[in-house]
């Protein structure tokens, strides 16, 4: 019965080919021995290669020990080709900072995936659903959460979510199948043990089919979550704007959508999780004046410039350091921000409205000193429209603030008389067919 029901759910999940090498994730426990034992049926069916492996965590001690030799022992008896692999999770977690939990499945997973030349299925169970959902719901999941265990990821299946604990344990009984216990699934020192003991018991008195019914919910909402999906894919496109997302768009899409759009950027900066808080704050980063910041996980952050939202990580600020110009010559900037090239000509022709190119009067700057730094508090520049300050000029510019100390300010005796991006004190500008020093910021390629 159990091997049908398998093999159906196989097949509308689409779960495994002909042809196809299965790796079996063989913890020597009921769930996975049920595994093997229903694959090495459906093998000559399937037209599967069959094999198996086990990871010793390098925790329990002896019990650890018993199992990998059990699982040894099962796969020689069965005429299965067994792999085994070791690691040290406490070592890991003590290093990373992980729980032994996830540094102990990080590990198993790196091992059994390298193992695993084609598909590696794992045993996970309708009743293993059923605990992750509401793990989930307890932790205020969404519906990628509330999907519970999808059948597949990657390479990854799950033949047995269709079956129950007790369906599984009914097969080794009827078929006389050994197994082992891991003693650390009698304690209730983890959330899932105290649900499964304590809570999954009093729902199935409300219901005895629980783990089919949340199967079926966990189902549907992965359809759901899946269209949705496709829809926020299509608006992030309509969002993207240059490097980034237009801010202005995606304050127009609906909440549900602009939250996925978000979620996903996260999700490709490496966040394979992200906690409900990033987006909010994401959210409350759209709504923030035209220069703001976020600090994301993993030396990530996202920024706000005017109307674009960036993600990358965080640059350590290019501050451009105070210069003495080479006139006439080339002065190289530090730290890649490109040089300024200057040569005097008796006949200006160039515009003023150029901002990366100023022609300056040699009469007025002839015994004075010319130098470039970084903009300091208290700048301040003249333009046609009057004095302000240059970090009120570089404003109007819509000059992103992580640039705005990178950029060239031209003084004379201290005094800035011009800032390359921004412009330039019109006293200062060379008429048309007067001599002028011209000075040029050439950018890096």
């Amino acid at each position: 019965m159990m091997e049908k029901k398998v093999y159906q759910y196989i097949r509308d999940n689409r779960l495994l080919d002909t042809g196809d090498n299965v790796t079996v994730a063989l913890s020597g426990g009921a769930d996975s021995v049920a595994l093997l034992w229903v694959l090495r049926a459906l093998a000559p069916r399937l037209g599967l290669t069959l094999r198996a492996a086990h990871f010793h965590h390098g925790i329990r001690g002896a019990e650890a020990d018993r199992d990998a030799e059990f699982c040894r022992s099962l796969c020689a008896d069965w005429g299965i080709p067994f792999t085994l692999g070791r690691g040290d999770a406490p070592g890991r977690a003590a290093q990373s900072g992980e729980s032994l939990e996830e540094a102990a499945r990080a590990l198993r997973y790196d091992f059994l995936l390298s193992a695993a030349p084609g598909k590696l299925a794992t045993a996970h169970n309708a009743d293993d659903n059923a605990e992750t959902l509401l793990i989930h719901l307890l932790r205020g999941s969404g519906p990628r959460g509330l999907g519970g265990i999808p059948p597949r990821r990657g390479r990854i299946v799950r033949p047995l979510l269709r079956c129950t604990r007790a369906e599984i344990e009914a097969l080794l009984s009827a078929e006389g199948l050994p197994h082992v216990e891991d003693s650390s699934n009698a304690e209730d020192d983890c959330l899932r043990n105290r649900l499964r003991h304590r809570v999954l018991p009093l729902l199935r008195e409300e219901n005895p089919s629980l783990a089919a019914a949340l199967g079926r919910t966990a189902a549907l909402i992965r359809e759901e979550d899946a269209y949705l999906s496709r829809l926020a894919v299509r608006a992030a496109a309509e969002c993207r704007a240059g490097e980034g997302w237009s801010c202005e768009k995606l304050l127009t899409l609906d909440p549900v959508l602009r939250r996925r759009v978000l979620l996903a950027a996260l999700r490709d900066l490496g966040l394979e999780d992200p906690a409900a808080v990033y987006v909010e704050a994401l959210e409350r980063l759209l709504n923030a004046g035209p220069s703001a910041r976020l600090d994301l996980p993993g030396g990530n952050a996202a920024r706000r410039e005017y109307d674009l939202l960036r993600f990358a990580a965080p640059e350590t600020p290019k501050v451009l350091p105070e210069l003495a110009l080479t006139l006439p010559g080339t002065t190289v900037l530090p730290q890649k921000l490109g040089r300024i090239e200057g040569f005097v000509t008796k006949n200006s022709y160039f515009s003023k409205k150029n901002l990366t190119t100023f022609a300056l009067k040699c009469d007025m700057i002839s015994g004075h000193e010319l130098r470039v730094r970084g903009r300091r508090p208290g700048d301040r520049l003249t333009l046609p429209g009057g004095t302000k300050s240059v970090k009120t000029l570089m404003i109007d510019k819509k000059i992103p603030a992580r640039l705005r100390d990178a950029l060239p300010v031209l003084t004379l005796d201290g005094k800035p008389v011009a800032v390359f991006g921004v412009g330039a004190d019109p006293a200062y500008l060379s008429e048309r067919e007067s001599p002028a020093l011209v000075l040029s910021l050439i950018p890096d390629p």
